[in-house]
């Protein structure tokens, strides 16, 4: 009697060539959607206008915190989470994706640069800029600027309803150290502090410091920098070219740049409800 199960019948051998010929296509066809997944990271991605949007809507931050919380491995997991989710989403989320497999497997060295990126600029936030609710503020980030000639706006400025220079105290976000301070004709009186994950904090248009501070002094995350202002565009000590606000700015080392800035827009947004209280 013909028995189709038979292993020595040509029957079953041309089953079993079929069913591995169906395995191998599937694995094919995975491994191929995997490399057209990973294709979309570049070694130059962390330089490019996409990634320098950092475009993460401040629920989207909280429910990757959330998850990274629930893995109870803290920033590293955060970082993880939001550099797949960005990658997943073509640089702007609507949802967490926290899938890195294509990228760990066929561009893990790219992917690792390209989370060192956004470590730098998420890792070390504490505290919202300004420790006041009455603070409001724009994406003008890549807007057009011509004091000193033509150029774009490399940060977010940041207004509040008290319009008098002194008012406002001005809180670092981060813990970092003190890399540049003094004036410069477009930022007036400002500083610049050195996040520990590599991040640069750039505070501009000081009306005065809160001390006398050294470069290489270290810093903690709200301690106060100085006070918002409307110094700068011209000599030393020039101020009332502009309205009273805090231009703040975030740069990041890149293998090309030594200082290359990002949109600090949805980093203020996502930590706007970290405010330090303070008497003033």
């Amino acid at each position: 009697m013909f028995d189709p199960y038979d292993t020595r019948t040509p029957l079953f051998r041309c089953i079993l060539s079929l069913l591995a010929l169906l395995l191998i296509t599937g694995m094919l066809e995975t491994t191929l959607k995997l490399r057209s997944r990973a294709s979309v990271l570049k070694a130059d991605s962390c330089e490019r206008t996409d990634f320098r949007q950092q475009h993460i809507t401040s629920g989207l931050y909280r429910r990757i915190w959330k998850m990274a919380a629930d893995k109870e491995t803290g920033t590293d997991s955060f970082i993880d989470i939001l550099t797949a989710t960005m990658l997943n989403s073509d640089f702007y989320p609507e949802q967490v994706l926290p899938d890195a497999t294509p990228y760990q497997k066929y561009k893990p060295a790219e992917y690792e640069q390209l989370k060192g990126a956004y470590q730098s600029v998420w890792s070390d936030l504490k505290y919202f800029p300004i420790p006041s609710t009455e603070i409001y503020f724009e994406n003008s980030y890549g807007a057009p600027r011509d004091y000193g000639g033509p150029r774009t706006h490399e940060g977010c400025d940041l207004f509040g309803t008290e319009k008098e220079p002194g008012y406002y105290p001005v809180l670092s976000i981060t813990d970092g150290v003190v890399e540049n301070i003094g004036w410069l004709p477009l930022g007036g009186y400002r500083i610049g502090i050195r996040a520990p994950k590599g991040g640069y904090f750039y505070y501009a248009h000081l009306d005065a410091y809160e001390k006398e501070f050294r470069t290489g002094e270290e810093i903690s995350a709200g301690d106060i920098l100085g006070y918002m202002g409307n110094t700068g565009y011209g000599g030393e000590g020039t101020q009332g070219m502009f309205p009273v606000h805090l231009h703040l700015g975030i740069y990041i080392r890149t293998p090309h740049y030594e200082e290359l800035s990002v949109n600090p827009y949805w980093v203020l947004k996502a930590i706007s409800k970290k405010i330090r209280n303070y008497s003033y």
